[in-house]
């Protein structure tokens, strides 16, 4: 299973990435995909949390074990937590930076041939020099769903 996914990076201005990832692939490869699809070094720990459906964060998912008694998921595949349109996760890459970035699932599609995953089908603006602060999460206004019409 295909999943195709809107990547939307948490800036003022449209940074976005349309992206096919194999079900399959694991959290941390889904990991080093995005930061690598949005030109970041993909050693920077780095996390996932589930979301509902008006971005606010659920369960952790982390991928780097930072205490002891941290429960990682690297090798979980993706569509452990997401599978279905709809499904949505947010990314926090860099916690000294903390760039955020929300997943939103927009279709599965079956497996093309001739393309290697994970594959970028759209690449929207430029990642900003410097990280920004929470700009969407603290506006009641922006609507994120808006962005959801994957061509």
């Amino acid at each position: 299973m295909i999943l195709r996914i809107r990547v939307i990076l948490n800036v003022e201005e449209d940074v976005l990435r349309d992206i096919e990832v194999d079900g399959s692939l694991s959290m941390m490869e889904f990991h080093k995909a995005i930061s690598s699809f949005f030109g970041f070094d993909s050693s920077e720990p780095s996390t996932f949390f589930k979301s509902n459906n008006k971005w606010e964060r659920e369960d952790e998912i982390k991928i780097f074990k930072l205490d002891e008694n941290d429960q990682v998921y690297p090798d979980s595949s993706v569509s452990e937590f997401i599978k279905s349109k709809g499904d949505k996760l947010i990314y926090i890459y860099d916690f000294l930076n903390y760039w955020t970035f929300f997943i939103d699932v927009n279709e599965t599609v079956e497996k093309a041939k001739d393309r290697e995953y994970p594959f970028c089908l759209l690449s929207v603006g430029k990642v900003p020099e410097e990280s920004p602060t929470n700009i969407f999460l603290d506006n009641p206004d922006i609507d994120l769903d808006s962005n959801s019409d994957l061509s």
